[in-house]
């Protein structure tokens, strides 16, 4: 993981969410500094960058969310020469093809329960991502701590619905977590490691 992106989520430990670019401006005006940009037509795409990166934010694009990038072999390329350092996939192939590229990486794992895990462990270590979004949040506090050790930083998502939930994440060893819940953008760290 580059050392900007660090920095940024251990100042500010909360990823806002994007689905496409309504809270664009809002997250702009918050505290928060990373994002995850997600849904967002292909041709515009570029110009949020832009934005983005004129705001002084860092962005993580999920294309798999982005039609015309997600089947793409083209896409993580193309996504570099628009500027974006870091990408986020479920897809083994496209976690690697971003290391190559020199991008940051994150893959997101779905956990259900017990059984997938194995499974999920097998996927991170073919691929290698930089940092592992674990889905959903809750089942972070289910993982035992051996099995967290075998994890990339994990960033938790999904069901971090309030300050607790977020605590919570952050205790059980996520460096961060993301949500598209606004209002959660301006918690800063220390926030979120009080008891």
């Amino acid at each position: 993981m580059d050392r900007s992106l660090g920095a940024r989520l251990t100042r500010h430990p909360v990823i806002a969410t994007l689905y496409g670019t309504d809270q664009l401006q809002a997250f702009i005006a918050s505290p928060a500094e990373v994002t995850i940009v997600a849904n967002v037509d292909l041709r515009k795409l570029q110009p949020v960058i832009e934005i983005l990166s004129k705001a002084g934010k860092y962005a993580i694009v999920n294309i798999d969310s982005c039609e015309g990038l997600s089947q793409d072999k083209g896409g993580v390329e193309y996504l570099v020469d628009i500027g974006v350092a870091a990408l986020v996939s479920t897809r083994v192939a496209t976690i690697q093809r971003a290391n190559r590229a020199g991008m940051v990486s994150m893959q997101k794992v779905f956990v259900t329960d017990r059984s997938t895990w194995p499974r999920s462990v097998k996927a991170l270590e073919q691929s290698d991502p930089n940092l592992v979004q674990l889905m959903p949040a809750p089942m972070l506090a289910h993982l035992q701590e051996s099995d967290r050790q075998l994890l990339p930083p994990i960033v938790a998502s999904g069901f971090v619905c309030d300050v607790a939930d977020a605590r919570s994440a952050i205790a059980h060893g996520a460096l961060a977590i993301s949500t598209s819940d606004s209002t959660m953008w301006q918690l800063a760290a220390a926030a979120l490691k009080k008891a």
